[in-house]
C-alpha cells in the first residue's frame, strides 16, 4: 500500500479534534434548547447537537432514582460522568460512553454544552414536577382520576397494537363511612393512606395505582392476565389482614375486575369492573 495513502487512512479513522463553540453557535444551540418543556425531547435535541462534534455511543441522564437512556448504543471502557448545576443547584448527572477517550478540549467543549443545557433543563424539570403534582392525589400519593383517564387510553392502545394483556381492578373500601362518622376524618385519611400503601406494595413497577376519589381505587395491570390479577388481589387481601390499623377498624374491600376485550373503551372497562364490584359488595 502506498505510504501516503496508508497515512491518510489512519488520519481519517482518528477522532476529529473538537472545536470551541463560537458566540453565534452558542446562541443557535441555546435557541434550539429553549422552549422544550418535555425532558425527553430536550435531551434528544441536546444529544443531536453534541454529536455534531463528539462521537457518543451511549448517553444516560440520571436524576434522583430515575435513569433516562438518551442514546441506546453499547457501553464502553471510555466513560465520563458530569454533574449538571443551575444556579449552584445540582440537577442530575449526564454519563457518556465514547468510542475513544475524550481529550481535554472535548471535555471543555462538553462543559460549554452543559452550561447551555442547564437553564432549559431546569425549566423542563420544573415543568415535569408541576405536571406530576397535577396528576397526583395529595392525600394518598397515588395518581388521580385525570391521570387515569389519560393512562387508560394509552394502555388500551398498547393492548391493541402489541397484543399485551390488560386488567383493570376496582376497589371500594368496606366500612369506611363508619370510620369517618365514628372517629373523624383524620382516622379516615389514615385509612386512605394505609390502603394506598398496600396497593403500591402489591404491584410491579409497570403497574399503576389510582385513587378515583373517596374510598374508590383503581389498578391498571399491564401486561396481565386473569391469573396474574388474582395474585395481585391475594397480595392486597393478605396485606390488609396483616395491617393493624385496618384490622382494628374492621376495614375490608370489595373488588371488581375487568380484562380488556378487543373494542373496549375506558368506559366499558370501568363499567364491567364496577358491576362486578357491586355484585361482590352485595354478596357479603
Amino acid at each position: 500500500m502506498d505510504p501516503i495513502l496508508w497515512q491518510k487512512s489512519l488520519a481519517d479513522s482518528s477522532p476529529t479534534r473538537a472545536k470551541p463553540l463560537g458566540a453565534d453557535q452558542r446562541l443557535l444551540i441555546l435557541q434550539k434548547l429553549q422552549g422544550k418543556p418535555e425532558l425527553t425531547l430536550l435531551l434528544e435535541v441536546f444529544a443531536m447537537e453534541v454529536e455534531k462534534q463528539i462521537d457518543v455511543n451511549r448517553m444516560l441522564w440520571r436524576q434522583d432514582a430515575t435513569t433516562t437512556l438518551v442514546r441506546h448504543g453499547p457501553s464502553t471502557d471510555n466513560r465520563q460522568c458530569f454533574v449538571l448545576r443551575y444556579a449552584d443547584q445540582p440537577l442530575g448527572e449526564l454519563q457518556y460512553d465514547t468510542p475513544y477517550a475524550l481529550d481535554q478540549d472535548e471535555v471543555n467543549l462538553l462543559h460549554t454544552y452543559h452550561r447551555l443545557l442547564a437553564g432549559p433543563l431546569f425549566s423542563a424539570m420544573e415543568y415535569r414536577r408541576v405536571k406530576e403534582m397535577a396528576m397526583r392525589d395529595h392525600l394518598s400519593g397515588l395518581r388521580n382520576r385525570s391521570c387515569l383517564d389519560q393512562d387508560i387510553l394509552h394502555a388500551i392502545a398498547m393492548s391493541e397494537r402489541r397484543q399485551v394483556g390488560l386488567v383493570l381492578l376496582l376497589f371500594d373500601l368496606d366500612n369506611f363511612k363508619q370510620v369517618n362518622d365514628k372517629y373523624g376524618h383524620l382516622d379516615g385519611d389514615n385509612v386512605i393512606r394505609r390502603f394506598a400503601s398496600i396497593l403500591k406494595q402489591s404491584v410491579r413497577t409497570s403497574d399503576r395505582c389510582y385513587r378515583m376519589g373517596g374510598d374508590e381505587f383503581v389498578l391498571l395491570l399491564q401486561p396481565a392476565s386473569e391469573q396474574s390479577a388474582q395474585k395481585v388481589i391475594q397480595r392486597v387481601m393478605t396485606r390488609m389482614t396483616r395491617d393493624h390499623t385496618l384490622r382494628s377498624l374492621d376495614i375490608g374491600t370489595s373488588i371488581g375486575t375487568s380484562q380488556y376485550r378487543r373494542g373496549d373503551s375506558p368506559i366499558s372497562l370501568l363499567e364491567r369492573a364496577d358491576k362486578q364490584l357491586y355484585q361482590h359488595k352485595r354478596s357479603k
